[in-house]
């Protein structure tokens, strides 16, 4: 289900010691972390939060040696019915934490892990405060509440904008629900949203708008013999809300959502489970991701550099863009667990990045404030999609190696003519391209490339040399090559 290291240069690379026997997931080197590990840069000395629903299989994933020993963790659960355990939204047994947890140990070996749960928002705020109070620095966030308002405003952005203005550099997921987000007028007849169902999956929406003097109306619609039958209904006043979800009897499934008072207002809908057929990703992105003080991260394949396409964006209902950054995902951290993905995955990325560049800054007697973090990780990103800053990318995929492969090339000329390239790198090479006049003639997974040469019959030819590595810095090398006489 994952990719896998094998299909690039992996491997050849320094592995932090504390983590050499475990599986360490690809993000880590297509950030460029391995750049600060040679470097002796390993996160000691930092403390990083992860706040998550849940850490079941805890255990399991130290014995597979994927986590240090429970002793080195602290340990704090505000989920007052299941414990640091937890449950998801849906109520069922979840590992997410402590996937999120094996990621950020890849990353930063030595930093200082503190597992934090919650179910409820009342309990996310309290588990807030809390870290914060502790001083923690760091803190990975990779969950959305489908609660609005969508603006910023809830209680769940609040405090995660008070535990920012108190030096709390925190990461959020932006979400995963561009996909799964529709938003538009309804009207008095009302709006048919197919959604792409399986028979026996949970289907689970919540509604809102803008206008709290409008109420509407949504029915869960199921295709059975021929015939549309309603299998869940919710009226719903104010700013909106969800339903209980219910389990879907067939894969033919919609959502007819209809406004039922007040002016024509816009129509927002969630799902937490399933995705519409007529998505609209633009304005997905859920709290608190939707905080002032989150920096909001989206998803990329570690292997792309394409938007995930369940990756959120914004604007947030009040106009602002998210997400600040994207970051990898679709990793393997756990042989048992193949192919971690989501938004949620390269949030724990970039707090792992975070914890390094943390280090790194002490140790030449810099303040690594919250904002100095976001700045030096949002200037330094790979840009990806258009140029500069955008809807979907921010700006860009962090990294934490931005210096280009040295590139060493000899070309030999006359009757026999041969190229020869030899690319270094702090972090781990990628690939080495040859070009001839624009066309690629050679390409190697490599450090090393030798290459014989077609004479040239007339004329010069322009031959370039490119190393990139895996953080997408790319050194470049031009040769003319002149005709034989």
């Amino acid at each position: 289900m994952g990719a896998v290291a094998g299909a690039l240069v992996i491997g050849a690379s320094v592995a932090p010691a504390a983590a050499s026997a475990a599986l360490i997931s690809q993000g880590a080197f297509r950030m460029g972390a391995d750049a600060f590990w040679s470097q002796s840069l390993q996160g000691e000395g930092q403390t990083v939060a992860i706040l998550d629903l849940g850490f079941g299989g805890l255990d399991r994933s130290i014995q597979l040696g994927e986590l240090p020993a429970r002793s080195s963790f602290v340990e704090q659960s505000f989920d007052a019915k299941y414990g640091i355990d937890g449950r998801t939204a849906l109520g069922g047994p979840t590992q997410h934490g402590t996937r999120m947890a094996e990621i950020i140990h890849d990353i930063a070996p030595d930093a200082r892990l503190v597992l934090v749960n919650y179910n409820t928002i009342p309990e996310f705020v309290e588990a807030t405060r809390w870290i914060a109070d502790r001083g923690i620095p760091i803190v990975s966030h990779s969950n959305s509440f489908l609660t609005p308002p969508y603006d910023g405003s809830g209680p769940a952005a609040r405090a995660v904008n008070d535990a920012h203005a108190g030096g709390v550099f925190w990461i959020n997921s932006v979400g995963n629900y561009a996909l799964r987000h529709w938003a538009g007028r309804a009207g008095s007849d009302g709006v048919h949203l197919p959604v792409r169902a399986t028979i026996g999956r949970w289907l689970d929406f919540s509604l809102t708008w803008a206008d709290p003097s409008a109420s509407a109306r949504f029915e869960i619609q199921q295709l059975v013999g021929g015939t549309w039958q309603t299998i869940r209904t919710s009226t719903v006043d104010g700013r909106g809300a969800g339903a209980p979800p219910i389990q879907a009897g067939s894969d033919q499934v919609r959502l007819h959502v209809r406004q039922t008072t007040g002016p024509p207002t816009d129509l927002e809908v969630f799902s937490r489970t399933v995705n519409f057929v007529d998505n609209v990703p633009e304005g997905s992105v859920p709290t608190p991701g939707d905080a002032a003080g989150a920096f909001a991260v989206g998803a990329v394949r570690w292997t792309r550099t394409t938007r995930a396409p369940y990756s959120s964006f914004g604007p947030t209902a009040d106009g602002r863009p998210k997400p600040e950054v994207v970051a990898p995902t679709y990793i393997n951290s756990n042989p048992e667990w193949p192919g971690t993905a989501g938004t949620s995955a390269a949030t724990a990325h970039v707090a792992g990045v975070a914890a390094l560049l943390r280090q790194r800054w002490q140790r030449m007697g810099l303040d690594p404030t919250n904002v100095r973090l976001a700045g030096r990780l949002r200037t330094a990103a790979l840009d990806l999609g258009p140029p500069g800053n955008d809807p979907e990318y921010g700006d860009g995929q962090v990294r934490l190696d931005t210096s280009a492969p040295r590139l060493s090339v000899r070309l030999r000329k006359g009757s026999s003519p041969a190229l020869r390239a030899t690319a270094r790198d702090a972090g781990t090479l990628k690939e080495i391209r040859v070009r001839r006049n624009g066309r690629q003639i050679a390409r190697i997974r490599g450090a090393r490339l030798s290459r014989p040469l077609a004479v040239q019959r007339r004329g010069r030819a322009t031959i370039l040399v490119e190393a990139e590595d895996m953080s997408g810095n790319v050194a470049r090398v031009k040769r003319r090559l002149a005709a034989t006489t």
